[in-house]
């Protein structure tokens, strides 16, 4: 039963994320997502452990940063 609590409460983010996104102006979400992605980079190069941060989700996902970090890094150029 937690895991439907769990995923019901994801979709609630979801969906207000939507809701949130569909009432911006073009141009505001435009800006929103060019500062969404500067801190998005900024938390995939910290070696911060802490709880929620980029290795936390490595660790969490079994995954190593420093490949997942290539494979963006591939990506992007």
């Amino acid at each position: 039963m937690e895991s439907n609590a769990i995923d019901r409460e994801t979709l609630a983010a979801i969906f207000a994320s939507r809701v949130s996104l569909a009432k911006k102006s073009e141009d505001q979400a435009a800006e929103d997502a060019r500062q969404e992605h500067a801190r998005t980079l900024k938390w995939v190069a910290s070696e911060s452990e802490k709880e929620k941060s980029f290795r936390w989700f490595c660790d969490e996902f079994d995954l190593d940063a420093s490949a997942v970090r290539r494979a963006i890094q591939e990506k992007r150029t």
